[in-house]
C-alpha cells in the first residue's frame, strides 16, 4: 500500500487561498483539509480554496457534534455552497465521549445531506470500530505508523461486524520542514496534549519522541523518506503543515517539499 498524499491548513490560517488551491493542483495534490474550530469555519475556509480549483478534493475535519447540531452542520454546508462532489464531511463527538451522539449524528447527517460521504474522526478503540461500522472516511491524528496499523485493525472489526467495506483511512501527519522543524513539531504536541484527556492518553500509549514528520533539511527525498512508513498502513496521508509563518509562501513550502509528484 502506497497512500494517496493530501495536504492540510487550519481554518484560522490565512495564505492567499486562491493561490494554495490553484498550486496545491499544480503540485499533484489531490484534495484539501482544513479543521474546523471555534477559531476558524472549516467550510468558509475550503469555500475560499474552492473557486481557484477544477478537481480538487476537500474534506473538514472534523465537526464537533458537542458543539453543532445535526440540522445547524447541514445549514453551514448549504451556506458554504461547496462543491458537494468533491465533499467529505468530517464529524467527531468533540467534548463529548459518547459513541451515541455519534452514531446519531452520522445517521441525522446522512439524511440532511443525502450523499455526501461522511468522515468520522477516531482516537480510541471504541470510535474506530464505530467509524468503521457507520463512516466512509475514518481520520486518524497524531498517531505513528504502528498505532495507525492498530487503527486500521479496529476499523476492520467495526466495517465487518456491520457486513460493509472498510472505510478509507486519512491519517493526519503533522509536518514541519526548514530550520525550527523539529521544535515546531515538539510545540504541536504539547499544544494538543493539552487538549484532553484522549489525546494525552493516545501520546503515552505511543513511542516516546516526535509523532511526524521534521525535516531540518526541507529536501524532498528526505521529506519522502520519513512519510514513507505513515503512507504504508493508510489509504490518505495529508500533509498537516505547521509552516513557521502564516502565509501562503510558507505552506506551499511545506506543500512543496511533500509533493506526491514532481512539480
Amino acid at each position: 500500500m502506497t497512500a494517496e498524499i493530501a495536504f492540510g491548513i487550519t481554518a484560522a490560517s490565512r495564505p492567499d487561498h486562491l493561490r494554495l488551491g490553484r498550486e496545491l493542483e499544480r503540485l499533484g495534490y489531490g484534495e484539501l483539509w482544513v479543521n474546523d474550530t471555534a477559531r476558524g469555519d472549516g467550510l468558509v475556509t475550503l469555500a475560499a480554496v474552492a473557486p481557484g480549483t477544477r478537481s480538487l478534493r476537500f474534506g473538514v475535519g472534523v465537526i464537533a457534534l458537542s458543539e453543532a447540531s445535526p440540522s445547524e452542520i447541514a445549514s453551514r454546508v448549504a451556506n458554504a455552497a461547496l462543491p458537494l462532489d468533491r465533499m467529505t464531511l468530517g464529524l467527531g463527538s468533540g467534548s463529548s465521549a459518547s459513541l451515541d451522539l455519534v452514531r446519531a449524528g452520522v445517521a441525522e447527517v446522512r439524511r440532511l445531506l443525502p450523499g455526501v460521504p461522511i468522515a468520522v474522526a477516531a482516537v480510541g478503540p471504541r470510535m474506530a470500530r464505530l467509524a468503521g461500522e457507520v463512516a466512509d472516511t475514518v481520520v486518524a491524528n497524531w498517531a505513528l505508523p504502528d498505532r495507525l496499523a492498530w487503527t486500521r485493525d479496529r476499523v476492520a472489526e467495526g466495517a465487518a461486524k456491520a457486513g460493509r467495506p472498510t472505510p478509507r483511512l486519512v491519517a493526519y501527519v503533522r509536518t514541519a520542514v526548514g530550520q525550527g522543524a523539529n521544535d515546531r513539531l515538539r510545540a504541536e504536541m504539547e499544544r494538543y496534549r493539552g487538549y484532553g484527556a484522549h489525546y494525552a492518553r493516545a501520546f503515552d500509549a505511543q513511542t516516546a519522541g516526535l509523532i511526524g514528520v521534521a525535516v531540518e533539511s526541507g529536501e524532498r527525498a528526505e521529506v519522502a523518506e520519513a512519510l514513507a512508513p505513515y503512507r504504508s498502513v493508510v489509504d490518505t496521508v495529508v500533509i498537516r503543515g505547521l509552516p513557521p509563518d502564516d502565509d501562503s509562501d510558507s505552506w506551499l513550502q511545506i506543500a512543496t517539499a511533500a509533493t506526491p509528484v514532481a512539480p
